[in-house]
């Protein structure tokens, strides 16, 4: 098992360096003529400038030039009005260059896009925004609203970035704090990192129930900290040292959202415990609700799409782990790792189901994931399947809807709908959709047979 998560659990991460992109047209003026407007804009060059990383472009006249200057001249260039007198800043060309650097980028745009001398009212970004969004990354909105020549438009910061938000944080930094009242839409892939929380009893010990007194009396789990005891792979993050970059809070785990449940007894007295504990007369604090529960998911951290529906899916891994078992005394090569995926796991049925409702936490209203036995299930597999093999039950996304109510009144304004069309293009684009997204995996196994 621990080699498995460890050749298996990969981080999809964009390059190193970040490039942050400035229109630089005239209707920026009218985009930084209030001090909301400026103090944003002063914010963000107070963050990101004097960074050896990260490389500013100025865009105007269809051209993308890079600004070579120390951070008092950077500042000095870009809060000064006389500098926002050009036209034509090449917003698509811009995005087209953004998806292929494939590294954190910051556009600062109101994203009109001129050809011809007039304003392109077609949804031309869809096609970035659904590549970058197919790759596993995310695009962060942040807006505020300005008049230019009496029409009502809007700003955007658009962070373009990868699940570990190295630029997004810094972004977010500076914006909230500059104006705490910042609207923002997260634009999340198929592959968004959801935060993600248990709230289990202690670090030995998992979502599996618990009585009063803290014991399993259900599923038995083995819960000494050994070696073959219940583990989860996602662990606390520090050094002795205190590293920079190396701490994360106690309630945010790192690595691979993935547990590991060693069951000490039958599925057939797990089941027959289950019903027992779940009769009437059980106090309260003792009662048997659910197989495993105590896990926290925060499906609203994105803006694109409501998860309405999630359910487990098992699958039998014992020729897997009896693959890997066979070559551990020797390292496991890449050829290897790929022909780990060509290994058969036929699915389990008619074992597990899975339900979530949402709920107040110290984090906010989340929804907690429970796992039950299914009805059908009377402590037996079907087949030549073994009853101690292991299995991997994983919790995914069954149904997920896009949000498209608001969609004009956040990206949109008179005479000009393309950035909304834009965004609705993506959000209905299959490719972007999380239906079938693995979102946590229990691994289970009985240690009594």
């Amino acid at each position: 098992m621990d080699k498995y998560i460890e050749v298996t659990h990969r981080e999809n991460l964009l390059g190193d360096g970040a490039s942050i992109y400035v229109d630089m047209s005239d209707g920026m003026n009218s985009a930084y003529a209030e001090p909301l407007g400026r103090n944003i804009l002063q914010a963000v060059i107070n963050k990101m400038a004097a960074n050896d990383v990260i490389r500013f472009f100025e865009l105007a006249e269809g051209n993308i030039d890079p600004i070579n200057m120390s951070h008092t001249q950077l500042y000095n260039y870009m809060m000064n009005s006389v500098n926002y007198k050009k036209q034509r800043a090449p917003i698509e060309k811009t995005l087209e260059r953004i998806i292929l650097n494939n590294q954190p980028a910051l556009l600062m745009t109101d994203f009109e896009e001129y050809n011809g001398g007039l304003i392109q009212k077609a949804a031309y970004a869809k096609k970035y925004f659904i590549d970058w969004l197919a790759k596993g990354y995310n695009i962060t909105f942040y807006k505020w609203d300005f008049t230019e020549k009496e029409k009502s438009k809007h700003m955007f910061l658009a962070v373009f970035d990868d699940n570990a938000n190295r630029l997004n944080s810094l972004i977010q930094n500076a914006a909230v704090g500059a104006a705490p009242q910042i609207r923002t839409f997260v634009l999340g892939s198929r592959d968004f990192a959801y935060p993600t929380a248990s709230q289990y009893l202690s670090l030995k010990q998992g979502g599996n129930y618990h009585n009063s007194k803290g014991l399993d009396i259900v599923t038995n789990v083995l819960e000494d900290g050994g070696v073959e005891a219940y583990i989860s792979y996602a662990k606390p993050l520090a050094t002795a040292e205190g590293a920079p970059g190396k701490f994360a809070p106690l309630n945010k785990l790192i690595g691979s959202f993935s547990e590991y449940y060693p069951i000490g007894v039958s599925w057939t007295n797990a089941l027959t415990n289950s019903r027992q504990m779940a009769e009437a007369g059980i106090a309260e604090a003792d009662a048997y609700k659910h197989l495993l529960s105590h896990l926290y998911i925060d499906f609203d951290a994105q803006s694109g799409f409501s998860v309405d529906e999630v359910e487990v899916r098992v699958f039998n891994m014992q020729k897997t782990m009896e693959q890997i078992a066979s070559v551990l005394k020797d390292s496991i090569s890449t050829e290897m790792t790929k022909s780990l995926g060509e290994i058969r796991n036929p699915e389990v049925n008619e074992f597990l189901i899975a339900s979530m409702n949402k709920v107040s936490t110290d984090m906010g209203e989340w929804s907690e994931i429970n796992i039950d036995f299914a009805p059908q299930f009377n402590g037996n597999f079907p087949g030549n399947m073994k009853s101690s093999d292991l299995l991997r039950a994983n919790i995914v996304i069954s149904k997920a809807s896009p949000r498209l109510e608001g969609i004009d009144d956040f990206f949109g304004w008179e005479g000009n709908p393309s950035l909304a069309n834009s965004i609705r293009e993506t959000l209905t684009a299959k490719q972007c959709n999380p239906e079938g997204r693995i979102l946590f995996s229990y691994y289970l196994k009985t240690i009594s047979e």
